[in-house]
């Protein structure tokens, strides 16, 4: 939606809220905004007045304003929070929009707590609610597919979104989010991408990116931090290297705004020694890599054995760290692929390797993902909690463990990667030793009181943390 010839309503008062769900993990690395309202407050027309509340950075909620409505935001682990908080609107009166990830996929379960369920993406879409709040017309659902597909991406107005969050400027130890492309044109089984974003492929103007960059440096950063530091841009891309053409094409515009980046990426790219060398030059500090697993049998039940295997992981750290550039892995632990030798073994993998700030998730059915489909039509989904859909929970059977034994082991290996030698050693041997510092204590620190909570609320005896952690 073009907002200089939108349609000219009168002029609304606009409260965008992203939750914070219950259970939501601490990290020094949450971008500056939630990229769904960054949008939605970049399309909505200059005359409108708005306002950001983002429960992440600790803002708190005025209820008793006044608004012409108010627009929440949700993933899966943010719902029941995002329910709350509407509930709360309409019990003074205030109108209420919901939309987002869950929402998109759960309409009906949503529709109890808000005036209008807005599914999918917004762009073209927007311009129609603001129409309709404005004449006091509200319809109680808008469905992208029933508009024209979304087949550009919205610049993000960063002065616009730092004036109604407030939000104070930053070093460059904190990301800013931004666009580069969207969508994605393969349909992996646990991603919600393609049933939300689309398989078409989009990429911005590269003029048109230039300006945003320039502006949210305005915006955001704190140029006087630290001397000769850098903007850090956190590139929200559901898959910025489709393919290596498109990819090297990125970084060549990317180099030419001098900034740091990070970015999620496949492996393969970082098989290519030209390519490393090509992020790293362009200004990328961070790599997220989803390795899957180091177990070959785990690989190949993922489809994933013909191309990654546990020394393909190891030669790709390798790599990437001697060219300077942290790559962050993203683990899988499946009940029924995945034992408690298997999950100690990762551990010590990630020590060895002085894996760049890890991530271990227990395999999570998330609603609108092919996944979800498949365990609710089998009867495997045990938990619809959505609290508990951060990763850290099973919500799925398993035939081999009881749900306790199995997250108590998977909590203490967590927190067992980020013990005080793994951070030591991965500060000392990784790139951005500061980033790695601030991040890896954050979450330490996270997971510690997860496992603390997790044994005092089932009655298990504290884990000896001075001998294994």
């Amino acid at each position: 939606m073009d907002t200089v010839t939108a349609k000219k309503t009168r002029s609304l008062d606009i409260l965008f809220v992203a939750p914070k769900g219950h259970k939501d993990s601490k990290t020094n690395q949450k971008p500056l905004f939630h990229m769904a309202i960054g949008v939605l407050v970049s399309i909505t027309p200059e005359h409108h007045n708005i306002e950001i509340i983002d429960e992440r950075f600790g803002d708190t909620i005025d209820y008793d304003k006044q608004y012409d409505f108010v627009g929440i935001t949700s993933r899966t682990i943010d719902a029941k929070r995002a329910y709350e908080v509407a509930d709360e609107f309409r019990k003074r009166g205030t109108t209420v929009i919901l939309g987002g990830l869950h929402v998109s996929f759960n309409p009906e379960e949503a529709r109890e707590h808000a005036d209008c369920i807005v599914c999918g993406e917004a762009e073209n879409l927007w311009d129609t609610i603001l129409e309709d709040v404005a004449a006091k017309q509200l319809k109680p659902l808008y469905d992208a597919k029933d508009f024209p597909p979304v087949k550009t991406i919205a610049p993000l107005n960063y002065k616009r979104i730092a004036e109604a969050s407030k939000r104070e400027k930053v070093d460059s130890t904190k990301s800013i989010p931004i666009y580069i492309t969207r969508g994605c044109p393969y349909e992996c089984s646990f991603c919600v991408t393609p049933n939300f974003t689309g398989k078409l492929y989009r990429r911005q103007n590269d003029e048109e990116l230039k300006a945003q960059i320039t502006a949210a440096k305005e915006a955001f950063f704190n140029n006087n931090s630290r001397k000769n530091a850098k903007p850090w841009f956190m590139l929200c891309d559901e898959n910025l290297g489709i393919s290596k053409t498109r990819l090297w094409k990125a970084l060549d515009l990317l180099k030419e705004c001098d900034i740091m980046f990070s970015v999620f990426l496949s492996m393969n790219f970082l098989e290519d020694d030209e390519t490393v060398k090509r992020l790293v030059d362009a200004g990328c500090n961070m790599a997220l890599v989803g390795f899957e697993s180091i177990k070959q049998s785990t690989l190949e039940a993922y489809n994933k054995g013909h191309v990654n295997s546990a020394d393909k992981i190891v030669e790709v750290i390798e790599r990437c760290r001697k060219a300077g550039l942290n790559i962050q892995g993203n683990f899988l632990i499946n009940p029924d692929l995945d034992s408690f030798e298997d999950m100690d073994e990762l551990v010590r993998f990630i020590g060895r390797n002085h894996v760049f700030m890890p991530i271990i998730q227990i395999i999570t059915p998330y609603p609108g993902t092919k996944m979800y489909h498949e365990y609710k039509e089998k009867g495997l989904i045990t938990d619809e909690d959505w609290d508990k859909y951060n990763a850290l929970n099973l919500v799925v059977k398993s035939v081999n463990y009881d749900p306790v034994s199995f997250q108590h082991k998977f909590m203490q290996i967590y927190y067992q990667s980020y013990s005080w030698k793994n951070i030591f050693n991965r500060v000392r041997m990784n790139p951005y030793p500061l980033i790695n510092l601030i991040s890896s204590l954050a979450f330490r620190k996270h997971l510690r009181n997860q496992l603390d909570s997790f044994e005092k609320n089932n009655a298990l005896e504290p884990s000896n943390k001075k001998n294994i952690f």
